[in-house]
């Protein structure tokens, strides 16, 4: 299966599909996986209209706002850009929007966070029309058995969409069966059916983003006191690291054995200067925004070509993620000529203990987090190091140790490396949720359609029940970072040295569960979370561990 027919466009439309992208939390940046499968149903022929919420469903940017409270942007005004709307008010919108455009398909990309508010979309959806309603995403993709008793959902695409919806829509069109839709799980009379899998595309396979959807305002990315017009591309999918508290583990096990070391692909150089250049022309960007987990994730030879031709033929400065065993002398430099304007790192936590217990990252030293971004501001390139807290038998002294480290990355260059803290967000189908469901660390849903979701989940918030610091104490501490790190506040004296050999509490659970899922995370399904069993684990009974772990 391929796209040989993606640019023949016919003169009319063969089917209306609606795209609903319900972000209720003011984020700007345009995500690619939608973009695509709306590229790719309008690329086909059929029309394609999104009803976005992003500027009517929050008065705050939280994305910008989170990064001015941590000193890492200027505080740039953005209220104008917002206008907020209530509940009520979004599900006219929503309605008016379905009886206009008269879609014969609805999608949705949900992401756990939102899963709420887009049950109240679909549920207006539902209660209105009777049309498809089809939702994709990593939530679908991670809890497919939970999502499709959601009585609201008629089907889902698990896993990556572009091949699948280019079937679907042809399936709906034709009146044919759903049963050669891959990766799709479909309710028909009354049976959930789920169907094969199809083998993950080459990047270069993928259409060029057609951004024409999107209000332009999601253009605007704040960087050092001004907003830029900012593209979002990516250069390669995946991440083979297997951290827990990612879906990326998920995505390395949880489908076809065959394609686990095919998850992580690289887009060509021609193909990426090519895409960007096409968009270039059209939208005149200040600044790229590269969404990769892992940039800097491939062979230095290819790395080198993208740096060389980035710099003469596009020469746009550019953002990216990497993990920061991929610095290294050779590339930083390559990195600052090309405009590389800043990079993102993952460090998660300074505490060692946590990363070779708990996160599986090992091998990973505090040392090399600080050499990374020495070299970085080595060669004059802006960086930011990213935390988080509240992980599953975290203590207090750990946060701490990942203040101190911290604290001396902040002080490398204060104009050039920041660092932010947010908080473990498990969404289900990590081994983080998995772990805080076993011990009953987190409050979950049981209605249908939701059983085994976490009920208010947000990396803006507590959302594990963490034994050794309350949710107050984890607020607090999440408040005070940047008064920590840069000096305002001291450090406890108790906390100023590391113990380096701390174990985990004789008997603690904890453990138990880590070494469990070891090998990685496990799919909810719904039908093994009784109310009784949630009950056992509240209680803290510990028997249901051997049955929850077996």
């Amino acid at each position: 299966m391929t796209f040989d027919n993606i640019f023949q466009i016919p003169y009319y439309f063969l089917m209306r599909a609606l795209f609903l992208y319900p972000n209720h939390e003011g984020y700007f940046r345009i995500p690619i996986g939608l973009t695509l499968i709306m590229t790719v149903a309008a690329n086909e022929g059929h029309e394609v209209d999104l009803f976005d919420t992003t500027f009517i469903a929050t008065g705050d940017n939280l994305d910008s706002k989170g990064r001015e409270k941590d000193k890492l942007v200027k505080a740039i005004p953005m209220h104008e850009m917002f206008n907020k709307h209530s509940q009520e008010e979004i599900i006219d919108l929503w309605i008016k929007k379905i009886k206009d455009f008269k879609p014969d398909l609805i999608g949705v990309s949900i992401l756990e966070d939102a899963y709420k508010f887009t049950d109240v979309l679909l549920t207006a959806a539902k209660k209105n029309f009777d049309i498809p309603i089809m939702a994709g995403g990593v939530t679908p993709t991670m809890s497919p058995y939970v999502c499709i008793e959601n009585p609201n959902i008629d089907m889902i695409i698990q896993n990556e969409g572009e091949i699948p919806i280019k079937e679907l829509c042809l399936a709906i069109q034709n009146k044919s069966s759903l049963s050669k839709v891959p990766n799709l799980m479909y309710k028909e009379n009354g049976e959930v059916k789920k169907n094969n899998f199809v083998k993950y595309m080459k990047m270069d396979e993928l259409p060029s983003q057609r951004l024409e959807f999107w209000n332009k305002k999601h253009f605007m990315k704040p960087y050092n006191g001004k907003m830029l017009m900012s593209g979002n591309f990516e250069l390669s999918r995946g991440c083979m690291h297997k951290c827990h508290y990612c879906f990326n583990r998920y995505m390395q096990i949880g489908f076809d054995k065959e394609q686990v070391g095919a998850y992580r692909r690289n887009k060509s150089v021609d193909t990426i200067i090519k895409e960007v250049l096409e968009q270039h022309k059209k939208y005149n960007f200040e600044i790229i925004n590269f969404s990769d987990d892992n940039f800097l994730g491939r062979s230095f030879s290819a790395m080198k070509e993208f740096y060389e031709r980035w710099e003469k033929e596009v020469n746009i400065p550019y953002w990216i993620n990497t993990c920061i065993e991929t610095l290294n002398e050779k590339n930083v430099p390559l990195l600052k000529k090309s405009n590389c304007a800043g990079i993102g790192i993952g460090m998660e936590t300074g505490s060692e203990w946590v990363r070779r217990n708990i996160l599986l990252k090992g091998n990973m030293t505090n040392q090399m987090y600080i050499d990374g971004f020495k070299l970085m501001a080595k060669h004059g390139i802006r960086s930011t190091c990213n935390v988080m807290i509240g992980f599953p038998g975290e203590y207090e002294e750990d946060v701490f140790d990942t203040i101190k480290v911290n604290k001396i990355i902040r002080s490398i260059d204060t104009e050039l490396t920041s660092c932010t803290m947010s908080f473990v967000a498990p969404y289900a189908g990590t081994v983080m949720h998995n772990i805080s469901v076993e011990l009953g660390l987190i409050e979950i849903n049981q209605k249908p359609g939701f059983k085994g979701l976490c009920d208010d989940i947000s990396m803006s918030h507590p959302n594990i029940q963490n034994p050794n610091m309350t949710r107050e104490r984890m607020i607090e501490l999440r408040e005070n970072f940047t008064d920590y790190i840069t000096g305002v506040l001291p450090i406890p004296e108790k906390y100023l040295e590391t113990d380096t050999e701390r174990k985990f509490a004789i008997g603690d659970p904890t453990k138990v569960m880590y070494e469990a899922y070891k090998l990685g995370p496990r799919s909810i399904d719904p039908k093994n979370l009784t109310p009784e069993k949630d009950r056992l684990i509240k209680s803290g009974n510990k028997s249901v561990l051997q049955v929850s772990t077996s």
